[in-house]
């Protein structure tokens, strides 16, 4: 599709007002979208910009914030997750789970878990309050994902309600960015605009799972991460 055709078959979703979801939790709201667009994965080849444009849909509502990507810190190998687990992590009453690390990682103070960023010339580390780490993310890798990830991205706000007990959306904003600025998304780290979080545990049997380890930016601050915005609807 060019940015016309999503366009135009934008206006016609949000003429027709609120839809009834296509898959119960979270999900349905991008799944819903898909499926009235006429797409099957969440990027859209964009023959008039040369490019891949990842669709993002968000509810108006949330207060969470929305993942850019995901990408494991330096050095690779499962030690790298024993040490966070095993220094970091805490265990819970209500399960298997001898020690697990979901936590939010910002770059302007510790949080419980004794955890932070620091932004480098060359490096985003990770910093730990009681013991000293050599984690980290180099700057090349990052920018490197970021363009292959999100290239150009289309967004698209949603109204929902419930009706029936089913979420319906209103999908009635929408905006196009283009030219990702590598330099605006480390000043927006530093800023606590974007975060790391970390989801990863240990198994009953002794292994590490990772959920995968995400950047999230704040929605008002995406757009400062881009060159170009266009409104589409």
């Amino acid at each position: 599709m060019t940015l016309k055709q999503i366009t135009k078959k934008l206006e016609k979703i949000k003429k027709t007002g609120f839809v009834k979801t296509h898959r119960n939790g979270n999900t349905g709201i991008g799944k819903t979208l898909e499926d009235l667009l006429g797409i099957k994965e969440n990027n859209i080849p964009l023959p008039d910009i040369g490019e891949v444009a990842e669709l993002k849909s968000y509810r108006k509502s949330a207060q969470s914030m929305m993942t850019l990507f995901t990408l494991e810190p330096l050095p690779k190998g499962g030690d790298r997750d024993r040490i966070l687990l095993d220094g970091f992590g805490y265990s819970k009453r209500d399960n298997n789970r001898s020690k697990e690390l979901h936590s939010t990682l910002s770059s302007k103070r510790f949080n419980n878990q004794g955890l932070r960023l620091k932004v480098e010339p060359n490096k985003i580390r990770v910093i730990g309050k009681s013991r000293r780490l050599n984690i980290y993310w180099d700057m090349a890798s990052l920018e490197q994902k970021f363009n292959k990830k999100l290239p150009a991205l289309v967004y698209i706000l949603a109204d929902t309600k419930i009706v029936s007990e089913k979420e319906h959306f209103h999908f009635n904003e929408g905006y196009f960015l283009d030219g990702f600025d590598f330099e605006a998304f480390k000043k927006r780290v530093k800023n606590d605009d974007i975060v790391v979080d970390f989801r990863m545990y240990y198994c009953p049997n002794g292994s590490v799972r990772n959920h995968g380890t995400g950047f999230r930016v704040k929605m008002k601050k995406l757009d400062d991460c881009f060159a170009k915005k266009v409104c589409l609807i």
